[in-house]
């Protein structure tokens, strides 16, 4: 067997049980997001936020602590007005 050949087995022999027990895993974890921008120029102001949470439920001990959260608002302000726009939701 080439050299080559042994590089790919032994790289497939270690990532194999990796991605099989590695991907469940990372499904479970908790989540967050959270994004911010502002910008102001010479025709108005605005703002943009949004959150986003999810948490799995298998916190400490087991117990079903899971749930999500959404938040997003938006704001504008120019020389013809302003506008401001928001949405909550959450889930348990």
């Amino acid at each position: 067997m080439n050299r080559k050949t042994f590089t790919r087995i032994a790289f497939a022999a270690v990532i194999a049980p990796t991605l099989a027990f590695g991907a469940p895993a990372v499904a479970m974890a908790d989540s967050y997001f959270s994004g911010k921008a502002t910008v102001a120029g010479p025709y108005g102001a605005a703002s943009h936020s949004v959150t986003a949470i999810a948490k799995d439920g298998h916190g400490k001990h087991g117990h079903g602590k899971g749930g999500s959260y959404f938040d997003y608002s938006s704001t504008f302000a120019g020389p013809k007005g302003a506008a401001s726009n928001s949405s909550t939701s959450a889930a348990h």
